[in-house]
């Protein structure tokens, strides 16, 4: 269906001749909207091209009554609670094997993220000495990739021990102190 109105010819130019109108000024109705109708199409064709509108994204939306993802609402709350360091270690702790390879995440273990007076420390644990001189010297390269793939201020520090030493508790029956001696001379 084409938007043409009966009789009229589509590259006519719109003149007030073409209305069959004495003076435009007097018609009204249908004759009126006709005149009207033909001075838009010929504004539009004589018009400069359309650009086309930039859509707008969601994320150019600062209204916080606008509906958001989980993930930048969380986000948003960590940071602004001031639990990014907190959410950082716990991030750092569960990617470990992807922070430093499988083959060194085998031997070395992370034991926890502890608040310095100089700032965080991350506490290693390997299982020798051997595995721990090794960490040592590649203490620089894991403090980079922490920050490259959890950013800055998670981990300042990194501190390595070896291995823990047997605990002294044996058997599932344990007598707390010093436990019963003998007496008997």
């Amino acid at each position: 269906m084409t938007d043409e109105l009966p009789g009229d010819a589509p590259d006519r130019a719109p003149d007030d001749a073409s209305t069959g109108l004495d003076d435009p000024a007097d018609a009204t109705g249908v004759d009126l909207a006709r005149i009207m109708l033909l001075r838009a199409r010929a504004a539009s064709r004589s018009a400069p091209p359309r650009v086309p509108r930039r859509r707008i994204t969601p994320a150019s939306f600062t209204n916080d009554r606008d509906p958001q993802t989980l993930d930048t609402v969380l986000r948003r709350w960590v940071r602004d609670q001031g639990f990014e360091s907190e959410v950082g270690s716990g991030s750092l702790i569960a990617r470990w094997a992807e922070i430093v390879g499988a083959q060194l995440a085998d031997h070395v273990v992370p034991d926890g993220v502890h608040d310095t007076p100089t700032g965080r420390e991350l506490l290693l644990r390997a299982d020798s000495t051997a595995w721990a001189t090794q960490v040592r010297l590649l203490i620089p390269q894991i403090l980079g990739r922490i920050r490259v793939l959890l950013g800055a201020g998670v981990v300042d520090r990194i501190k390595v021990t070896g291995p823990a030493p047997p605990r002294g508790s044996s058997g599932p029956r344990r007598v707390p102190g010093r436990g019963p001696r003998d007496t008997y001379g």
